[in-house]
Protein backbone atom coordinates (compact mmCIF):
# COMPACT_ATOMS: atom_id res chain seq x y z
CA UNK A 1 0.00 0.00 0.00
CA UNK A 2 1.40 3.68 -1.10
CA UNK A 3 2.29 5.66 2.04
CA UNK A 4 0.70 9.05 2.42
CA UNK A 5 2.92 12.04 1.46
CA UNK A 6 4.97 13.07 5.00
CA UNK A 7 3.84 16.74 5.56
CA UNK A 8 6.64 19.09 5.79
CA UNK A 9 6.23 22.90 7.41
CA UNK A 10 6.51 24.08 4.02
CA UNK A 11 3.32 22.35 3.36
CA UNK A 12 1.37 23.53 6.01
CA UNK A 13 2.45 27.25 5.55
CA UNK A 14 1.41 27.23 1.69
CA UNK A 15 -1.59 25.40 2.60
CA UNK A 16 -2.66 28.48 4.83
CA UNK A 17 -1.96 30.66 1.98
CA UNK A 18 -3.50 28.65 -0.81
CA UNK A 19 -6.68 29.28 1.66
CA UNK A 20 -6.13 32.46 2.13
CA UNK A 21 -6.49 32.99 -1.47
CA UNK A 22 -9.99 31.16 -2.12
CA UNK A 23 -12.54 33.21 -3.07
CA UNK A 24 -14.93 31.35 -0.52
CA UNK A 25 -16.18 34.32 1.68
CA UNK A 26 -14.29 32.88 5.59
CA UNK A 27 -16.26 33.60 9.09
CA UNK A 28 -13.23 32.26 11.33
CA UNK A 29 -9.43 32.73 11.04
CA UNK A 30 -7.69 29.95 8.60
CA UNK A 31 -6.29 27.77 10.66
CA UNK A 32 -4.36 24.19 10.18
CA UNK A 33 -4.12 21.75 12.93
CA UNK A 34 -1.17 19.09 12.96
CA UNK A 35 -1.73 15.42 11.91
CA UNK A 36 1.93 14.11 13.72
CA UNK A 37 0.82 10.14 12.23
CA UNK A 38 1.58 12.36 8.76
CA UNK A 39 4.64 14.53 9.91
CA UNK A 40 7.22 11.22 10.07
CA UNK A 41 9.89 10.28 13.06
CA UNK A 42 11.55 12.66 15.41
CA UNK A 43 13.85 13.95 12.40
CA UNK A 44 10.72 15.33 10.34
CA UNK A 45 8.94 16.35 13.68
CA UNK A 46 12.16 18.82 14.82
CA UNK A 47 12.36 19.82 11.25
CA UNK A 48 8.85 21.22 10.49
CA UNK A 49 9.00 22.84 14.55
CA UNK A 50 11.63 25.11 13.26
CA UNK A 51 10.23 25.79 10.06
CA UNK A 52 6.61 26.68 11.71
CA UNK A 53 8.34 28.63 14.83
CA UNK A 54 10.76 30.94 12.49
CA UNK A 55 7.53 31.35 10.46
CA UNK A 56 6.29 32.70 14.37
CA UNK A 57 9.18 34.60 14.88
CA UNK A 58 8.36 36.26 11.40
CA UNK A 59 5.29 37.62 12.19
CA UNK A 60 3.08 35.43 9.41
CA UNK A 61 1.56 32.77 11.68
CA UNK A 62 0.79 32.19 15.53
CA UNK A 63 1.37 28.61 17.24
CA UNK A 64 -1.36 27.22 19.17
CA UNK A 65 -1.33 23.89 21.51
CA UNK A 66 -3.70 22.38 23.51
CA UNK A 67 -3.85 21.49 27.16
CA UNK A 68 -1.77 17.82 26.64
CA UNK A 69 0.56 19.31 23.67
CA UNK A 70 1.89 22.00 26.16
CA UNK A 71 3.48 19.56 28.23
CA UNK A 72 4.59 17.02 25.27
CA UNK A 73 5.99 20.26 22.75
CA UNK A 74 3.62 19.28 20.36
CA UNK A 75 1.34 22.19 18.16
CA UNK A 76 -2.10 21.44 17.70
CA UNK A 77 -2.72 24.39 15.68
CA UNK A 78 -0.93 26.78 13.26
CA UNK A 79 -3.40 30.00 12.97
CA UNK A 80 -2.70 32.50 9.99
CA UNK A 81 -2.27 36.11 11.47
CA UNK A 82 -0.61 38.27 8.81
CA UNK A 83 -0.58 37.02 5.10
CA UNK A 84 1.92 39.93 3.89
CA UNK A 85 4.71 38.48 6.39
CA UNK A 86 4.00 34.94 5.31
CA UNK A 87 4.33 35.51 1.79
CA UNK A 88 7.71 36.87 2.76
CA UNK A 89 9.34 34.49 4.85
CA UNK A 90 8.54 31.93 2.07
CA UNK A 91 9.44 33.90 -0.64
CA UNK A 92 6.35 33.34 -2.57
CA UNK A 93 4.49 36.03 -4.36
CA UNK A 94 0.32 36.47 -4.09
CA UNK A 95 -1.29 34.72 -6.49
CA UNK A 96 -3.02 37.95 -7.72
CA UNK A 97 0.71 39.06 -8.31
CA UNK A 98 1.98 35.82 -10.29
CA UNK A 99 -1.47 35.97 -12.74
CA UNK A 100 -1.25 39.70 -13.50
CA UNK A 101 2.16 38.90 -14.45
CA UNK A 102 1.42 35.29 -16.52
CA UNK A 103 -1.07 37.11 -18.58
CA UNK A 104 1.12 40.29 -19.61
CA UNK A 105 3.85 37.06 -20.66
CA UNK A 106 1.31 35.67 -22.59
CA UNK A 107 -0.03 38.81 -24.18
CA UNK A 108 3.83 39.48 -25.30
CA UNK A 109 4.44 36.37 -26.48
CA UNK A 110 1.12 35.86 -29.51
CA UNK A 111 0.14 39.39 -29.34
CA UNK A 112 -1.94 38.35 -32.63
CA UNK A 113 -3.49 35.61 -30.92
CA UNK A 114 -4.49 36.97 -27.46
CA UNK A 115 -6.13 40.21 -29.51
CA UNK A 116 -8.64 37.98 -31.14
CA UNK A 117 -11.91 37.87 -29.04
CA UNK A 118 -12.18 34.53 -28.44
CA UNK A 119 -8.43 34.14 -27.02
CA UNK A 120 -8.79 37.31 -24.94
CA UNK A 121 -11.79 35.86 -23.44
CA UNK A 122 -10.07 32.84 -22.49
CA UNK A 123 -7.26 34.23 -21.08
CA UNK A 124 -9.05 36.65 -19.29
CA UNK A 125 -10.85 33.71 -17.68
CA UNK A 126 -7.61 31.91 -16.99
CA UNK A 127 -6.36 34.75 -15.37
CA UNK A 128 -9.39 35.65 -12.82
CA UNK A 129 -9.02 31.75 -12.27
CA UNK A 130 -5.30 31.84 -11.40
CA UNK A 131 -5.86 34.95 -9.27
CA UNK A 132 -7.90 32.63 -6.77
CA UNK A 133 -5.33 30.13 -7.21
CA UNK A 134 -6.86 27.83 -9.11
CA UNK A 135 -6.00 26.05 -12.56
CA UNK A 136 -7.19 26.19 -16.29
CA UNK A 137 -6.77 23.64 -18.71
CA UNK A 138 -5.52 21.99 -15.68
CA UNK A 139 -2.34 24.09 -16.16
CA UNK A 140 -0.74 26.63 -13.15
CA UNK A 141 0.15 30.18 -13.73
CA UNK A 142 3.95 28.99 -13.74
CA UNK A 143 2.78 26.79 -16.37
CA UNK A 144 2.71 30.11 -19.23
CA UNK A 145 4.55 28.23 -21.77
CA UNK A 146 2.10 25.33 -22.15
CA UNK A 147 -1.00 27.51 -22.29
CA UNK A 148 1.01 29.95 -25.10
CA UNK A 149 1.42 26.52 -27.16
CA UNK A 150 -2.57 25.54 -26.52
CA UNK A 151 -2.43 29.13 -27.35
CA UNK A 152 -0.77 28.83 -31.06
CA UNK A 153 -2.15 25.01 -31.69
CA UNK A 154 -5.36 25.88 -31.62
CA UNK A 155 -5.55 29.50 -33.10
CA UNK A 156 -3.74 27.35 -36.11
CA UNK A 157 -6.55 24.68 -35.83
CA UNK A 158 -9.65 27.52 -36.05
CA UNK A 159 -7.56 28.91 -39.05
CA UNK A 160 -6.24 25.92 -41.15
CA UNK A 161 -8.21 26.26 -44.36
CA UNK A 162 -6.29 23.51 -46.40
CA UNK A 163 -6.72 19.83 -47.16
CA UNK A 164 -6.31 17.15 -44.24
CA UNK A 165 -3.09 17.27 -42.28
CA UNK A 166 -1.44 14.93 -40.18
CA UNK A 167 -0.76 15.15 -36.82
CA UNK A 168 3.06 15.55 -36.37
CA UNK A 169 3.43 17.95 -39.04
CA UNK A 170 0.66 20.33 -38.16
CA UNK A 171 2.27 20.76 -35.06
CA UNK A 172 5.76 20.87 -35.95
CA UNK A 173 5.20 23.75 -38.66
CA UNK A 174 2.56 25.60 -35.96
CA UNK A 175 5.18 25.63 -32.85
CA UNK A 176 8.30 23.83 -34.59
CA UNK A 177 7.73 20.75 -32.09
CA UNK A 178 6.03 17.88 -33.82
CA UNK A 179 5.41 16.69 -30.60
CA UNK A 180 3.47 19.29 -28.86
CA UNK A 181 -0.16 18.68 -29.92
CA UNK A 182 0.22 15.02 -28.70
CA UNK A 183 1.01 16.40 -25.17
CA UNK A 184 -1.60 18.91 -25.08
CA UNK A 185 -4.34 16.93 -27.32
CA UNK A 186 -6.86 17.36 -24.36
CA UNK A 187 -6.76 21.24 -23.84
CA UNK A 188 -6.94 22.20 -27.28
CA UNK A 189 -9.95 19.96 -28.09
CA UNK A 190 -11.65 21.56 -24.96
CA UNK A 191 -10.99 25.02 -26.42
CA UNK A 192 -12.04 24.13 -29.89
CA UNK A 193 -15.38 22.57 -28.59
CA UNK A 194 -16.08 26.31 -26.47
CA UNK A 195 -15.26 27.56 -30.23
CA UNK A 196 -17.46 25.15 -32.23
CA UNK A 197 -20.27 24.02 -29.93
CA UNK A 198 -21.09 21.31 -32.88
CA UNK A 199 -18.40 19.35 -31.66
CA UNK A 200 -19.09 19.37 -28.00
CA UNK A 201 -20.03 15.62 -27.78
CA UNK A 202 -17.35 14.13 -29.60
CA UNK A 203 -14.15 12.68 -28.37
CA UNK A 204 -10.40 14.26 -28.20
CA UNK A 205 -10.03 12.62 -31.75
CA UNK A 206 -12.93 13.05 -33.41
CA UNK A 207 -12.62 16.94 -32.21
CA UNK A 208 -9.08 17.39 -34.36
CA UNK A 209 -10.18 15.44 -37.08
CA UNK A 210 -13.57 17.15 -37.50
CA UNK A 211 -11.19 20.44 -37.90
CA UNK A 212 -8.23 18.40 -40.76
CA UNK A 213 -5.86 17.30 -38.30
CA UNK A 214 -5.47 13.29 -38.83
CA UNK A 215 -3.26 10.87 -36.99
CA UNK A 216 -2.27 9.72 -40.76
CA UNK A 217 -3.33 11.21 -44.30
CA UNK A 218 -5.56 7.90 -45.15
CA UNK A 219 -7.52 7.38 -47.89
CA UNK A 220 -10.96 6.77 -48.60
CA UNK A 221 -11.85 2.77 -49.06
CA UNK A 222 -14.64 2.05 -51.00
CA UNK A 223 -15.74 -0.56 -53.15
CA UNK A 224 -18.20 -0.30 -56.58
CA UNK A 225 -17.89 0.25 -60.02
CA UNK A 226 -15.64 3.09 -59.75
CA UNK A 227 -14.04 4.87 -62.32
CA UNK A 228 -10.89 7.61 -62.73
CA UNK A 229 -10.25 9.44 -65.49
CA UNK A 230 -7.21 12.14 -64.43
CA UNK A 231 -3.73 13.08 -65.88
CA UNK A 232 -2.10 11.12 -62.93
CA UNK A 233 -4.33 7.88 -62.91
CA UNK A 234 -6.72 5.89 -65.16
CA UNK A 235 -9.23 3.28 -63.24
CA UNK A 236 -11.84 0.85 -64.09
CA UNK A 237 -13.32 -1.82 -62.55
CA UNK A 238 -15.24 -3.59 -60.03
CA UNK A 239 -13.28 -1.66 -56.51
CA UNK A 240 -13.19 -5.79 -55.22
CA UNK A 241 -12.58 -6.55 -52.43
CA UNK A 242 -12.04 -2.85 -52.11
CA UNK A 243 -9.68 -0.22 -52.84
CA UNK A 244 -8.25 3.30 -51.12
CA UNK A 245 -8.37 6.31 -53.29
CA UNK A 246 -6.66 9.95 -52.02
CA UNK A 247 -8.95 13.04 -51.97
CA UNK A 248 -7.26 14.35 -55.16
CA UNK A 249 -8.36 10.89 -57.09
CA UNK A 250 -11.86 10.83 -55.37
CA UNK A 251 -12.26 14.39 -56.79
CA UNK A 252 -12.02 12.87 -60.40
CA UNK A 253 -14.03 9.59 -59.62
CA UNK A 254 -17.44 8.07 -60.52
CA UNK A 255 -19.22 5.18 -61.10
CA UNK A 256 -19.23 3.47 -64.43
CA UNK A 257 -22.34 1.09 -64.11
CA UNK A 258 -25.53 1.74 -61.76
CA UNK A 259 -25.98 0.48 -58.15
CA UNK A 260 -28.28 -0.97 -56.41
CA UNK A 261 -27.25 0.77 -53.01
CA UNK A 262 -24.81 2.94 -51.22
CA UNK A 263 -23.83 1.31 -47.35
CA UNK A 264 -21.36 3.79 -45.37
CA UNK A 265 -19.78 1.72 -42.29
CA UNK A 266 -18.59 2.82 -39.68
CA UNK A 267 -15.56 0.69 -38.45
CA UNK A 268 -12.56 -1.06 -40.81
CA UNK A 269 -13.23 -4.66 -39.43
CA UNK A 270 -16.84 -4.72 -40.12
CA UNK A 271 -16.27 -3.03 -43.54
CA UNK A 272 -14.02 -5.24 -44.18
CA UNK A 273 -16.34 -8.36 -43.68
CA UNK A 274 -18.95 -6.90 -45.60
CA UNK A 275 -16.59 -6.32 -48.97
CA UNK A 276 -15.46 -9.27 -48.67
CA UNK A 277 -18.59 -11.28 -47.83
CA UNK A 278 -21.90 -9.70 -49.28
CA UNK A 279 -21.88 -10.17 -53.11
CA UNK A 280 -23.69 -7.77 -55.25
CA UNK A 281 -24.11 -4.33 -57.46
CA UNK A 282 -23.77 -1.76 -54.66
CA UNK A 283 -20.96 1.11 -53.14
CA UNK A 284 -19.69 0.35 -49.95
CA UNK A 285 -17.41 3.77 -48.20
CA UNK A 286 -15.85 3.41 -45.02
CA UNK A 287 -16.26 6.42 -42.75
CA UNK A 288 -13.49 5.17 -40.09
CA UNK A 289 -15.63 6.06 -36.91
CA UNK A 290 -15.68 9.87 -37.00
CA UNK A 291 -14.85 10.72 -40.22
CA UNK A 292 -11.41 13.02 -40.98
CA UNK A 293 -12.41 16.20 -43.39
CA UNK A 294 -10.95 14.48 -46.92
CA UNK A 295 -12.89 11.49 -45.90
CA UNK A 296 -16.01 12.97 -45.67
CA UNK A 297 -15.49 14.95 -48.38
CA UNK A 298 -14.71 11.84 -50.40
CA UNK A 299 -17.89 10.22 -48.98
CA UNK A 300 -20.17 13.10 -50.09
CA UNK A 301 -18.79 13.22 -53.87
CA UNK A 302 -19.31 9.50 -54.33
CA UNK A 303 -22.73 9.72 -52.27
CA UNK A 304 -23.67 12.54 -55.17
CA UNK A 305 -22.56 10.47 -58.03
CA UNK A 306 -24.57 7.28 -56.81
CA UNK A 307 -27.70 9.09 -56.75
CA UNK A 308 -30.43 8.45 -56.90
CA UNK A 309 -29.33 4.79 -55.21
CA UNK A 310 -30.97 4.58 -51.74
CA UNK A 311 -28.47 5.41 -48.73
CA UNK A 312 -27.80 3.66 -45.34
CA UNK A 313 -25.33 3.39 -42.61
CA UNK A 314 -24.08 0.92 -40.48
CA UNK A 315 -22.52 1.33 -37.14
CA UNK A 316 -22.32 1.03 -33.11
CA UNK A 317 -25.08 1.49 -31.79
CA UNK A 318 -24.86 3.77 -28.82
CA UNK A 319 -24.42 7.53 -29.32
CA UNK A 320 -21.28 8.07 -30.84
CA UNK A 321 -22.86 5.80 -33.99
CA UNK A 322 -25.80 7.92 -33.76
CA UNK A 323 -23.78 10.63 -33.79
CA UNK A 324 -21.34 9.88 -36.99
CA UNK A 325 -24.84 8.29 -38.69
CA UNK A 326 -26.33 12.29 -37.90
CA UNK A 327 -23.12 13.83 -39.09
CA UNK A 328 -23.16 12.08 -42.31
CA UNK A 329 -26.63 12.79 -43.46
CA UNK A 330 -26.12 16.03 -42.79
CA UNK A 331 -23.18 16.57 -44.60
CA UNK A 332 -24.19 14.68 -47.65
CA UNK A 333 -27.83 16.39 -47.92
CA UNK A 334 -29.55 13.19 -48.85
CA UNK A 335 -31.98 11.00 -46.61
CA UNK A 336 -30.09 8.31 -44.74
CA UNK A 337 -31.72 4.63 -43.45
CA UNK A 338 -29.77 2.96 -40.74
CA UNK A 339 -28.85 -0.78 -41.53
CA UNK A 340 -28.50 -3.43 -38.77
CA UNK A 341 -28.81 -0.62 -35.70
CA UNK A 342 -32.23 -1.27 -34.15
CA UNK A 343 -33.22 -1.78 -30.45
CA UNK A 344 -34.03 -5.51 -30.91
CA UNK A 345 -30.65 -6.27 -32.30
CA UNK A 346 -29.04 -4.13 -29.05
CA UNK A 347 -31.40 -6.01 -26.85
CA UNK A 348 -30.21 -9.27 -27.61
CA UNK A 349 -26.75 -8.99 -28.53
CA UNK A 350 -25.82 -5.77 -26.83
CA UNK A 351 -24.06 -4.65 -23.60
CA UNK A 352 -25.05 -1.52 -20.95
CA UNK A 353 -24.71 1.70 -22.05
CA UNK A 354 -21.66 3.34 -21.60
CA UNK A 355 -22.67 7.03 -22.08
CA UNK A 356 -25.67 8.91 -23.25
CA UNK A 357 -23.85 12.05 -23.47
CA UNK A 358 -25.20 14.14 -26.99
CA UNK A 359 -28.39 12.07 -27.42
CA UNK A 360 -30.49 14.19 -25.93
CA UNK A 361 -29.55 16.37 -28.91
CA UNK A 362 -30.78 13.99 -31.74
CA UNK A 363 -34.34 13.18 -29.89
CA UNK A 364 -35.97 15.21 -32.05
CA UNK A 365 -34.30 14.48 -35.40
CA UNK A 366 -36.91 13.13 -37.82
CA UNK A 367 -36.78 8.86 -38.48
CA UNK A 368 -34.82 6.16 -37.23
CA UNK A 369 -32.00 8.37 -36.03
CA UNK A 370 -34.01 10.40 -33.54
CA UNK A 371 -36.12 7.19 -32.43
CA UNK A 372 -33.33 5.17 -31.83
CA UNK A 373 -31.71 8.01 -29.78
CA UNK A 374 -34.76 8.22 -28.16
CA UNK A 375 -34.33 4.94 -27.45
CA UNK A 376 -31.18 4.86 -26.41
CA UNK A 377 -31.94 7.72 -23.82
CA UNK A 378 -34.22 5.75 -21.78
CA UNK A 379 -33.75 3.26 -18.59
CA UNK A 380 -33.86 0.11 -21.53
CA UNK A 381 -30.91 1.48 -24.12
CA UNK A 382 -28.44 -0.35 -25.13
CA UNK A 383 -25.43 -0.44 -26.72
CA UNK A 384 -24.01 -2.82 -29.55
CA UNK A 385 -20.89 -2.77 -31.32
CA UNK A 386 -21.45 -3.63 -35.31
CA UNK A 387 -18.25 -6.01 -35.07
CA UNK A 388 -20.85 -8.35 -33.19
CA UNK A 389 -22.92 -8.96 -36.01
CA UNK A 390 -22.44 -10.69 -39.32
CA UNK A 391 -22.33 -8.68 -42.13
CA UNK A 392 -26.29 -8.75 -44.23
CA UNK A 393 -27.44 -6.65 -47.44
CA UNK A 394 -30.16 -4.24 -46.64
CA UNK A 395 -33.51 -5.20 -47.54
CA UNK A 396 -34.13 -4.56 -51.32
Amino acid sequence: MQRSKVVTGDDILNGLLDRHESPRERVRDITQRIDYNRVGGPAEQDSLHRVLRDAERAGGVRLEADRLERFTGEIARVRLTNADALYRFLNRSPSADIAVATRQRIESACPEISREPFFEAILIEASAAWTINRRVLDLRPTDSDDLIEVFRLTHGIIHWAERDIDHRTFSRRTVGDSKALERHEGRVAALLRRWNPTTSDLETREVLQAHGIVRRAHPLFLRGPIRVVSDSMRLEGSGVPFVGLPWSTIRSATLHSPIDYTIIIENPTSFWRYCMEIEGQYLALLSDGFPARDVLAGIVHMVHAAQPAPLFHWGDIDAGGIKIAKHLEDACGVPLRLHEMTPELAVKWGTPLKSRTGLERLVDHGGKIGSLAQWLQSSDGQALEQEQLNPRPPPT
